[in-house]
């Protein structure tokens, strides 16, 4: 088995359902036509419907930082991944990565 392809997309600008199903969709390379549902999203993973295959890991940076009601259907959309990996061996998942910290500029010592 090859390693899995990581799509990593950045949800800190998220603050509706349709900006994320527009992110994911686009990511996962599905057709126009896909259905903005939990359902659809099932059926697309397990079906290879969408241009993108497992092994798959889609990251979602900043997901915490997204509105309280999306972060609560984002663990419903992350548990449609774990759904489709239990059918598929393990080969999707959906995980909530921590936003990186913001570098600090180098500071000058004062002589």
């Amino acid at each position: 088995m090859r390693d899995p392809l990581t799509l990593r997309l950045d949800a800190r600008g998220w603050y509706s359902r349709e900006a994320m199903w527009r992110a994911l969709l686009d990511a996962l390379g599905a057709p126009e036509w896909h259905g903005h549902s939990l359902d659809a999203l099932y059926d697309s993973l397990v079906s290879g419907l969408d241009r993108v295959r497992p092994p798959l890991l889609v990251e979602l940076v900043g997901a915490a930082e997204c509105p309280a009601a999306l972060v609560a259907y984002l663990t419903r959309v992350r548990e449609v991944f774990a759904d489709a990996g239990a059918v598929l061996g393990g080969m999707v998942e959906l995980r909530f990565t921590p936003t990186p910290p913001r570098s600090r500029p180098p500071t000058r010592s004062r002589q």
